[in-house]
């Protein structure tokens, strides 16, 4: 047996943080200001942001914002409007 086929990624993959960190980049905010508005290290950021990548097979922050972009209803708005 092979094993099961792999599925597509999807944001429902993410945890809260990693959404709330992908919403940011979406945002066009710095891992430092991501960390800042989310009470965590730039450095904690960056281990999300790369988690992300890997979760949703994307090589660059292009590859993931072009993934992500269209399902950014499906992000956590944490700012205010």
């Amino acid at each position: 047996m092979k094993g099961s086929p792999r599925r597509h990624p999807s944001l429902d993959d993410l945890t809260e943080r990693e959404r709330e960190v992908v919403a940011g980049l979406v945002r066009g905010l710095t891992n430092k200001q991501i960390g800042q508005e989310l009470g965590i290290s730039h450095r904690t950021v960056e281990i999300h942001r790369a988690r992300v990548m890997r979760k949703l097979d994307a090589p660059t922050l292009a590859a993931l914002l072009a993934f992500v972009l269209p399902q950014r209803n499906k992000l956590e708005a944490r700012h205010p409007s």
